[in-house]
């Protein structure tokens, strides 16, 4: 018989604490080589939050996402020790309280949305190969490109021209929730579920296809066998830090296998008018499409700090803060690390909150501040739009912040935050 591989679980431990971190922090080289060269009016922007994610070790978007790990053990090697997927989940747990990340999983889907506070349970794919190492691939996907996941059932004859045009239509339909510029995967047979983990796998490590879609900086591609009669095609997008990190284990050692690079530090453009949060009239003469430094007093609120707050007005109850001339940051900040004011943060996708938008402008919000376009017009309300995706950029705006009310929702609880020239672009609904 074969001499064969035999490890502890403990060092599946080790390897996945060790990549989600490295995902979180470490912007990939090629995806930063092809950033740099990308032509759109944030790249400085990006390249200034890779640079300082990977100085300070702070994750490059607060949304520290899912984890999702594709892991290939070899059927010769011996595992022993504790159950692995409990030790993988024990990993993602301890990193993302020890390394202050956010933790955003629910308990249930539907029944049940209270924060589980610990990021758990991972996304496991497992996969039984020859030989005796064990492969493993770990990404880490937020809610807000991966919302926009998109899953269709050609027809097996159709043209692949076809099949392009149904991606371009997931991009263009992303536009800015999936922060751009973005990466493309596509998972092309199988059945439905097949397609669906392809396009994610094929984010990472998927085959390059060569075609332009507007604010997309590279296309993947992951095919499998299908049913004479099917064609399932998936499209998952990634946003512009498509983070990612693998390894191998073999004869009980880990081989890291990601190229490492130091990357420079960018200068911003900061010639912008800096209006305070309480000069009313500037506020109100903002034009589209102006471009201002913010400064002053805003509140952090996402979807269930919103839902609490509509409740409690339409059931006439008193509100923790008076909403009367407040701007609302649409974010959920990483947690603060030893000797930070908050962690990094960024906002999420505006148009989960249109639902609530008018009653909390009715009650006196003067503005809001997200990601994206939004479903609403008509109001005659100012929002301001901020970039997503430059978490530390957009950290070192925040000079002051107070937990205010809502501690039980973890990453939504409502903060009070003074910034100091927040870059952000007006709109008028």
């Amino acid at each position: 018989m074969d001499k064969k591989q035999s490890l502890s679980t403990a060092i599946i431990y080790e390897a996945v604490y060790n990549l989600i971190e490295a995902a979180n922090t470490d912007l990939p080289v090629d995806v930063y080589n092809k950033i740099s060269n990308f032509e759109c009016d944030y790249r400085d922007k990006i390249l200034k939050n890779a640079y300082l994610a990977k100085t300070k070790k702070r994750p490059l978007c607060q949304d520290t996402g899912l984890v999702v790990i594709f892991i290939e053990i070899g059927q010769d090697a011996v595992l022993f020790g504790d159950y692995i997927e409990d030790v993988i989940n024990n990993a993602v747990k301890d990193c993302y309280k020890e390394k202050f990340y956010r933790k955003s999983t629910v308990n249930d889907a539907i029944f049940d949305r209270k924060n589980r506070g610990d990021n758990t349970p991972a996304i496991i794919h497992t996969k039984i190969i020859k030989g005796d190492e064990i492969n493993i691939l770990l990404g880490i996907k937020g809610g807000g490109s991966e919302n926009v996941t998109t899953l269709k059932m050609f027809n097996p004859t159709v043209e692949f021209n076809e099949i392009l045009n149904f991606v371009k239509e997931c991009a263009f339909d992303a536009g800015e929730n999936a922060c751009p510029p973005m990466c493309i995967g596509i998972g092309a047979g199988g059945c439905a579920e097949t397609a669906a983990m392809l396009a994610k796998k094929a984010l990472f490590v998927g085959k390059n296809l060569d075609v332009k879609i507007a604010n997309v900086f590279e296309t993947k591609i992951l095919t499998a066998p299908a049913h004479i009669a099917s064609l399932p095609i998936c499209v998952n997008l990634s946003c512009h830090s498509l983070r990612h990190a693998s390894c191998k284990i073999r004869d009980n050692k880990i081989i890291y296998l990601d190229k490492k690079q130091e990357y420079c530090d960018v200068e911003l453009n900061t010639a912008l008018s800096e209006i305070k949060t309480d000069d009313f009239d500037s506020l109100c003469k903002l034009r589209a499409g102006e471009k201002i430094l913010l400064t002053g007093t805003i509140y952090t609120a996402r979807d269930a700090a919103h839902k609490k707050l509509c409740d409690m007005i339409n059931n006439q109850e008193s509100l923790p803060f008076d909403l009367n001339g407040k701007i609302i940051f649409y974010a959920g900040p990483c947690p603060a690390s030893q000797g930070e004011v908050i962690g990094p943060v960024g906002p999420t996708t505006s148009k989960r909150m249109d639902k609530f938008a008018p009653l909390l402008y009715k009650n006196g919000v003067i503005a809001t501040i997200g990601k994206g376009d939004r479903n609403l017009s008509g109001l005659n309300k100012l929002y301001f739009k901020a970039n997503g995706g430059v978490a530390c950029v957009l950290q070192e705006c925040v000079k002051k912040s107070r937990l205010l009310c809502f501690e039980e929702l973890g990453a939504e609880a409502i903060y009070e935050l003074e910034v100091e020239k927040m870059p952000l672009e007006a709109v008028i609904l």
